[in-house]
């Protein structure tokens, strides 16, 4: 973990990926990622990690490591030689590393370092890990035997032709906005591809980035992750990406039955969809979702949604009941079709944000709707104000209320579920807070209920 800066938060899920294809996990693990989550909790129980930041289903979403054992880290590590961190100071005998981190992007256009890093012929790893680097800078890539590329906080204007050339390259990860080239299938090796994009707007007319279709050849693939990007047909009858079991950030038209169907252990799904600022489109369907028999997250955003315009869906979603996780985005959905949800009888985590669903009323009183298992609720950005609910929250542990400026108040039903906690960020209704007060103050001992508050104009945070 040093090779993060000091104080930086670390996502949880970035540091297990690494462990992965760094080999830091036993080969006959059959859950690798899930282990690695076990021992990084064994880490925070021994006090050499803390937590920052905890996920909905109560898991460790960001962390950092306690600045005595990241000193501790950081010696041993030079004395081990398990990795370097390049820096201006001089970088002699790093020839022999075959880990190298980079803490400041800005050091790449440094002469002197760039040709440090020209005798690195054996490194194995490559980590830029300080701040993101909002314009392009010369990164070294001749590397044949590099394994890990982590390069998400340097951005590339044109697509990095060396790339292809590391057919050892289990981890890439990088900052493009345009699309991959055919040649990228080369990498067959690669488990993990993260192409993030760096603030685009899309227009009327503009094509969205495209995967070529030798994507389908890349068979080692375990996380997809492309922003908005469509993925193509499958570009012969055979074609299957057997190992992939996250793919995220892909648009609607890529979800269709031909693709979905070649990914049979398809276990989390992101579909961005990205609306052009000047047009109105009609909403995207899911009707394909429901044969994926794995999948267990999914989340369906649409960004830059038309707030004054409310188009239908094309057909009603039928999502396979195997979900636990489900987040949806800019949809405009009326709270009338919260009965999509209703044969998800495995959910724990249900996030609506941004407009998912609107109207002033939400009524749940349909029988039809339950949730034996929903620990995690979260409405972010509605125009919500009245909200009735039946007895369908049973399990719920935390309800999270950000920017519901008109949410009159909490149903009675809610708060007196038995250790639950509210967190109100953002929520400034005096209607609301007073109803939070009241239900404060009546729930005494051990049926206290924990409440968090924060306004974020001033920071102020109350707890009870």
């Amino acid at each position: 973990m040093g090779v993060f800066p000091l104080d930086s938060d670390i996502a949880a899920s970035k540091l297990i990926k690494l462990w992965c294809v760094e080999g830091f996990l036993a080969l006959h693990e059959t859950n690798p990622s899930i282990n690695a989550m076990v021992y990084l909790e064994d880490l925070v129980s021994a006090n050499v990690v803390k937590v920052r930041q905890h996920s909905s289903s109560g898991g460790i979403k960001t962390c950092n490591i306690y600045p005595v054992f990241w000193h501790i880290c950081m010696r041993e590590a030079g004395e081990q030689k398990f990795f370097h961190v390049i820096d201006s100071n001089g970088n002699q005998g790093i020839e022999s590393q075959r880990r190298h981190c980079i803490h400041n992007n800005v050091l790449l256009g440094i002469k002197d370092v760039r040709k440090s890093m020209t005798s690195i012929s054996n490194v194995r790893s490559i980590l830029c890990t300080g701040p993101h680097h909002q314009y392009p800078v010369p990164i070294c890539l001749g590397f044949s035997l590099l394994r890990v590329l982590d390069a998400l906080t340097v951005r590339f204007y044109g697509f990095p032709s060396e790339v292809v050339k590391l057919v050892r390259l289990r981890y890439l990860a990088f900052t493009y906005n345009g699309n991959l080239p055919a040649s990228i299938s080369k990498l067959c090796n690669l488990e993990y591809l993260i192409v993030r994009q760096y603030l685009s707007i899309l227009s009327s007319g503009a094509r969205r980035p495209y995967l070529p279709k030798e994507i389908w050849d890349m068979q080692a693939l375990r996380h997809l992750q492309v922003m908005g990007s469509d993925l193509p047909d499958p570009s012969y009858d055979g074609a299957l990406l057997p190992n992939l079991s996250t793919l995220s950030g892909i648009s609607a038209r890529s979800c269709t039955k031909e693709i979905l169907g070649r990914i049979p252990n398809l276990n989390k799904l992101g579909v961005q969809i990205e609306l052009a600022l000047d047009v109105d489109e009609p909403m995207p369907c899911f009707e394909h979702l429901s044969s994926l028999h794995k999948l267990e997250s999914l989340k369906w955003s649409i960004v830059n949604p038309n707030m004054k315009v409310v188009v239908p869906p094309l057909s009603f979603p039928v999502f396979p009941p195997s979900l636990k996780k489900l987040t949806l985005g800019g949809l405009r959905l009326p709270w009338e079709m919260m009965i999509i949800t209703a044969e998800l009888r495995n959910l724990e985590v249900l996030k609506l944000q941004c407009y998912a669903f609107q109207g002033r009323v939400w009524k749940m009183d349909d029988e039809r709707i339950f949730w034996p298992k929903l620990r995690y609720l979260l409405i972010e950005d509605t125009d919500l104000e009245e909200w009735y609910v039946s007895g369908c929250f049973d399990s719920l542990k935390c309800l999270s209320l950000r920017h519901c400026y008109k949410l009159k108040e909490i149903p009675q039903q809610i708060v007196c579920i038995e250790h639950l906690g509210i967190e109100v960020d953002d929520c400034n209704n005096p209607s609301l807070m007073a109803s939070i007060k009241h239900w404060a103050k009546k729930r005494v001992g051990s049926r206290k209920l924990r409440v968090c508050v924060k306004f974020s104009a001033d920071d102020r945070k109350l707890k009870s």
